[in-house]
């Protein structure tokens, strides 16, 4: 499914399927987003990319946006693929080493373990296949969790992953997974109210709904619900 320009949501929501994840794709190589979780999730993103004549055989960087296993199942296998993985920090040592940070127990079963090439910090910049992405962190879902904001069509665009997203037809925002052994209130509201402060357009999560316009008015009361739930 095209999402916007270059922009591909691979499997997920519109496919009835539990983890969104993405393609950004250019004539330099493919970009991906997020992994899925098991290796049916990418045989039917192959399936969806071949309406488009875009193959996964080669993928050039693969961003992680966090550690749980919807997020990383396919991460080794796109990395034998040629895939640079990128992840945030203490996130991405859960992911080399395939531990509790991937919430296994939540699963019932364990991800493969995949080297990361590289951690990233907040304010790294990530230039791949013509692209640059801006990483910021945002903690409190997972202590690694990565916003990869990327400027593109005249938008600035989010992929989210777990921080926040839309679960319903009033576009009212969701809140995180609160499951995860890292998981902290006061770190997650700390990074919603730093990120209501930000401009955003469009805000593609790693579940349900993609945001397509006026993102900052949904971090704000992303911000808000937080603030009435958990305070």
């Amino acid at each position: 499914m095209q999402l916007l320009p270059n922009i591909y949501l691979l499997d997920g929501f519109a496919y009835a399927q539990h983890a969104n994840f993405y393609l950004i794709h250019s004539e330099q190589g493919n970009v991906i987003v997020d992994a899925g979780t098991v290796s049916a999730d990418l045989e039917r993103a192959e399936q969806h990319l071949s309406r488009w004549g875009i193959s996964l055989e080669q993928v050039d960087c693969l961003l992680l946006t966090h550690s749980h296993y919807d997020h990383v199942g396919n991460a080794a296998v796109l990395r034998e693929r040629g895939a640079t993985v990128i992840a945030g920090p203490g996130d991405a040592e859960g992911i080399v080493l395939a531990d509790w940070r991937t919430a296994p127990y939540a699963a019932g079963f364990r991800v493969s373990a995949c080297p990361v090439d590289r951690v990233v910090h907040d304010g790294d910049v990530i230039d791949a296949c013509g692209f640059r992405f801006e990483v910021i962190h945002a903690p409190g879902h997972t202590d690694g969790s990565v916003i990869y904001q990327f400027r593109h069509a005249g938008q600035i665009i989010w992929f989210v992953g777990d921080v926040l997203m839309i679960n319903n037809t009033h576009f009212e925002p969701e809140l995180g997974w609160q499951g995860g052994e890292d998981f902290d209130k006061a770190t997650y509201l700390q990074s919603l109210r730093r990120l209501a402060e930000l401009p955003v357009d469009c805000i593609l999560a790693g579940h349900y709904f993609p945001y397509l316009s006026q993102g900052q008015r949904l971090v704000g009361r992303a911000y808000v619900k937080a603030l009435v739930e958990w305070r």
